[in-house]
């Protein structure tokens, strides 16, 4: 990428994150062609377990629309998650700079789907044709894609970046908005018969006994008894596939059932006539669970009284000792439940029972110190060890029934009397609820109490994803290992001080770069606990100290020292490979407290404007 193309992609993601749409003329479209060209079939056929299926991803654009890059985003229809796995992305010609790296796949497609962009970037604008070959990918069908047909289609993510003008580069003046891009395409079964009964059964002279051979295809087969002789007293019906009776005679009968609809397949089976006396089990299917350390009780008996033995046929989700069911990640869980028999009685057929697992709330955090103020109490905290599955939301602090939320520690709990002890702790929620209360830190506020400074946060707006914040290191000066903010300027450089009394003048504010030069700062404001200091301008790469000084007329001056540094969102004070990998493999994310630093335009996604901006960045250090 030559240095004309990183100072115009640098600016393009200014004029995008400021808000700027589409030309009206843009025309992107894509459609999906089988094989490894744009002239193919818009589906393809599969067999189970078999062979990987090829399709290929392409684009029409129309006159002046431009392209300079896009993001790809997979998923499966609802409920048809897990059925095909992306083995091999093969890039088009005209867009060679991958989003993600190799290692995306293997990558099952999922609904909701998982996030991994398949998308990629081009060296100059690609100008507008018909059928240009975006990507290739071989998709392996897996032994559960025994149904069909499956629809496998972009995921609302899923974008171009375009452009109107006639110039030559993908720069930072022209780069484009992201243009949505939906497509999909249908993968239909190869429905040759399977059986899907088992290939033996044990009948019992003393009558009551049947099976249904069974087996699936499209036609639907027609089965027969193609060789073998059955015991006097049993019959099959081919129409059913019923094979019933009362055998008069003990013995072993070998079978061979067949199945036939543009092919025949054969099935070996072997009936057994034994003189004990068949049984059944009960195992009734728990339904989903939330995950939980704590293990579930399953309870299956036999209609015989003897005991039923579980084992679970998916260990790397759940695992059983006796009939104590322990959840080891979230999926489905398969546990079978069988019974051997004994001299009296035949072998029970087996019992298999699935039941999802699922995310749960989150653990409880870990409280941490209590700081009186005057009518509040500031509550310090680590997040829990276990978010239950999902991104938290949301801390809940409660000092003796008063509350206060926010997203990250400190939190300040107003309302509260002066002198009077509080016993107070926080809860974290996610998308599923609010977990367990952590343990209490007692906080007894009190009018006398001296101001101080509890934390520091850097804060901005990601458009509809709301507010994020970035704790700043408060230990640091200016010279040190500072926190960075990685995030575009835009209106300002907002820093919010956090105290542990409620302000009522929010005194003065002044800031210094790291040449001890003057950097412009809004006079600050307040709210509740909190004193608002923005920076309008300050050049990127550049350390600052701001310092407020006499909050409440106290004297008192309060400073903190910060680097400013885009694109930088390791926090490590450079911009390097680990920024555009991490960038790369968050592409297509809903903005949540775990990955909002890599939104540098601050507009709420996460994509291939980020991924440019990033790029371009490449190789800026803190000054």
């Amino acid at each position: 990428m030559n240095l004309t193309k990183i100072l115009r992609l640098a600016s393009a993601i200014t004029l995008v994150s400021a808000g700027l749409v589409a030309p009206a003329e843009a025309a992107v479209s894509v459609f999906w062609s089988a094989g490894a060209t744009c002239g193919g079939a818009s589906g393809a056929s599969f067999s189970p377990g078999g062979p990987n299926v090829q399709m290929s991803l392409c684009m029409t654009t129309t006159a002046p629309t431009q392209t300079c890059g896009h993001t790809i985003v997979l998923q499966s229809a609802a409920g048809e998650g897990g059925r095909f796995i992306v083995t091999q992305r093969t890039l088009g010609p005209n867009y060679t700079d991958p989003n993600s790296e190799v290692s995306t796949v293997p990558l099952s497609v999922n609904n909701p789907a998982t996030v991994a962009d398949f998308g990629a970037t081009g060296s100059a604008p690609v100008v507008s044709a018909s059928n240009q070959l975006l990507a290739t990918f071989d998709f392996a069908p897996q032994a559960s894609a025994t149904a069909g047909p499956y629809v496998i289609s972009l995921a609302s993510v899923s974008s171009a970046a375009v452009k109107a003008d006639a110039d030559s580069t993908c720069g930072v003046t022209e780069v484009p908005t992201e243009a949505a891009l939906t497509a999909s395409f249908t993968l239909t079964r190869i429905n040759t018969p399977v059986f899907t009964s088992a290939n033996a059964a044990t009948f019992s002279t003393t009558g009551g006994n049947s099976f249904t051979v069974s087996a699936t295809g499209t036609p639907p087969p027609t089965l027969a008894l193609s060789s073998g002789t059955l015991p006097s007293g049993v019959t099959f019906a081919a129409g059913t596939g019923l094979l019933q009776g009362s055998p008069t005679t003990t013995g072993t009968f070998p079978l061979v059932f067949s199945a036939t609809n543009t092919t025949t397949v054969t099935q070996n089976f072997t009936l057994t006539v034994a003189g004990q006396a068949s049984q059944t089990i009960a195992f009734a299917n728990p339904g989903t669970q939330t995950f939980s350390a704590s293990p579930i009780v399953l309870t299956a008996t036999a209609s015989s009284g003897l005991p039923v033995t579980l084992s679970t046929i998916t260990p790397s989700v759940c695992s059983i000792v006796g009939s104590n069911v322990t959840m080891l990640t979230l999926g489905s869980c398969q546990i079978n439940a069988n019974q051997a028999g004994n001299a009296n009685y035949l072998a029970a057929p087996t019992v298999s029972q699935t039941f999802g697992i699922v995310g749960s709330v989150p653990g409880a955090p870990v409280i941490g110190a209590g700081t009186p103020g005057n009518g509040q109490a500031s509550i310090a905290f680590t997040a829990p060890t276990s978010t239950g599955g999902s991104a938290i939301t949301q801390y809940t602090a409660t000092c003796g029934g008063i509350s206060a939320v926010g997203t990250s520690s400190p939190i300040t709990v107003s309302g509260l009397t002066n002198t009077t002890p509080y016993l107070c702790s926080v809860t974290a929620t996610n998308a599923l609820g609010t977990g367990p209360a952590s343990a209490t830190v007692s906080v007894t506020p009190d009018a006398g109490t001296v101001l101080t400074l509890q934390a520091v946060k850097s804060r901005k707006t990601h458009a509809a994803a709301g507010d994020f914040d970035i704790t700043i290191d408060t230990t640091q000066a200016i010279g040190g290992t500072l926190t960075t903010e990685p995030r575009n300027i835009g209106t300002g450089h907002q820093l919010v001080f956090q105290f542990n009394n409620p302000i009522t003048s929010a005194g003065t504010a002044t800031a210094v770069d790291q040449a001890a030069a003057g950097v412009t700062v809004n006079a600050p404001t307040f709210s509740g606990s909190d004193v608002t200091v923005v920076i309008p301008a300050i050049a990127d790469r550049s350390r600052a100290t701001v310092t407020l000084s006499n909050v409440n007329g106290s004297g008192l001056n309060f400073t903190v020292s910060l680097g400013f540094l885009v694109a930088d969102a390791n926090n490590n004070r450079i911009v390097n490979s680990g920024d555009i990998n991490g960038t790369k493999a968050r592409s297509g994310n809903s903005l949540d407290q775990t990955n909002f630093r890599f939104d540098f335009n601050v507009n709420g996604f996460i994509n291939s404007g980020d991924i440019n901006g990033v790029k371009a960045r490449s190789g800026n250090a803190l000054n």
